[in-house]
């Protein structure tokens, strides 16, 4: 159901214009912007240039890589027969464009703060569909979508409880969200400033700010356990050396590369045999709204 994110009011008809108050997006670059206070400012640490360094890194880089397989997985075990899906904040496209590959028929929408995340989102698109200019507290429907991906994007929002509960808004009964998280203050460094994060998550903090926002939970670990001693030697020389690219972390000789990526994959062939892990540098979770 579309709604009206100035009077919540149900929009009828193949408009976005709302007959209850006379709202009506504005279009900026063939984008609806239903966040028209954005439009200028956008996301400061994200721009064209940032996400053409992102996207060449997804292409090789084993964290990448399996957290791409990470949320795929999770989609496909939590939602096996969702019909639509919204993925707030698309970023370089890449993760939008991976779940439209996996399911060809799929309805999709997509949002981000930043045009140039739609411009890259629009460049992926393999069919189509619809990409928007919004925040998280003015998702333009109710009650519309069977899943929410949100990942890296709730660590960046000051008032994380109230965006989980504008996602729950935004779900059918029964739907869900995946979100993926920092995780870990003692990882915290320059990287996490210059990216607009406001937190590392610690523990079960977003489980529970999920369930304070309405949700049950259905999957909540850590991803990166394997690799947390090395992420935290690396970060602490990255501090010594005062380094501000976030491609450190991921610029590495390929046989490097390579054992992570499979420690991470075999990481993640634990989760899905029901391993839950208490630390690492991501976390992952599931939450789904009730039926009622």
């Amino acid at each position: 159901m579309k709604r009206c994110v100035s009077c919540g009011s149900k929009i009828a008809g193949d408009g976005w214009r709302c007959s209850a108050c006379g709202y009506e997006p504005v279009t900026v670059e063939n984008f609806l912007s239903f966040s028209p206070e954005s439009v200028e400012t956008g996301v400061a640490e994200f721009n064209d240039a940032v996400y053409t360094r992102m996207a060449a890194l997804e292409l090789r880089s084993f964290y990448f890589q399996a957290r791409r397989a990470l949320i795929l997985w999770a989609l496909r075990n939590y939602f096996p027969n969702m019909k639509n899906y919204y993925d707030l904040g698309t970023g370089t496209g890449w993760l939008f464009a991976a779940v439209m590959e996996s399911w060809p028929k799929l309805d999709m929408v997509g949002s981000d703060l930043a045009f140039d995340s739609l411009r890259w989102t629009t460049k992926r698109l393999t069919r189509p569909a619809m990409l928007m200019h919004c925040d998280v507290n003015r998702i333009p429907f109710a009650e519309e979508f069977d899943a929410v991906g949100a990942y890296d994007v709730i660590e960046h929002i000051d008032d994380d409880v109230q965006a989980l509960r504008s996602i729950r808004g935004a779900l059918k009964p029964g739907g869900g969200m995946i979100l993926t998280v920092p995780q870990h203050m003692v990882l915290w460094s320059h990287l996490d400033e210059i990216a607009g994060h406001r937190r590392r998550y610690v523990g079960s903090e977003l489980a529970d700010k999920a369930r304070q926002a309405g949700f049950s939970v259905a999957l909540d670990t850590s991803f990166m356990a394997s690799l947390f001693l090395p992420q935290y030697a690396a970060r602490r020389l990255m501090a010594q050396k005062q380094s501000t690219e976030f491609e450190t972390e991921h610029t590495l000789p390929g046989p490097l590369n390579g054992v992570l990526k499979t420690a991470l994959f075999t990481e993640l062939g634990a989760i899905r045999a029901g391993v839950r892990f208490p630390f690492g540098g991501m976390r992952v979770v599931v939450a789904m709204r009730d039926q009622a």
